[in-house]
């Protein structure tokens, strides 16, 4: 499945991912998520809901762009979602979407 880097924080977050941050105690991140039920005591999880107004924000709320460089970091690199650990893949996909996370 090819992911556009811009759109990483609409895919629904990992129940693993909701565990590893209720045991970092990362209310923090928890506030930004929305649980959604699917029946039978299972969840999805939409990521990430503005907690003031609830709504879906329009970029991530952790990526931080340096000041005076054309660059950005991940203020939650330790503990962020699968999805955003595992792209982008390959430089050439990065490239090919405008991922921030590589130079050039």
């Amino acid at each position: 499945m090819t992911i556009e880097w811009q759109y990483l924080f609409t895919l629904p977050l990992s129940g693993q991912d909701v565990r590893l941050w209720e045991e970092e105690y990362r209310d923090d991140m928890l506030e930004w998520v929305g649980p959604i039920p699917l029946g039978d005591g299972h969840f999805a999880y939409d990521i990430w809901i503005n907690p003031k107004t609830g709504e879906d924000v329009e970029r991530c709320p952790w990526l931080r762009k340096l000041p005076n460089k054309n660059q950005y970091i991940c203020r939650i690199h330790d503990v962020k979602p699968k999805h955003c650990r595992e792209c982008p893949r390959s430089r050439k996909y990065a490239e090919k979407t405008g991922c921030k996370g590589f130079e050039k």
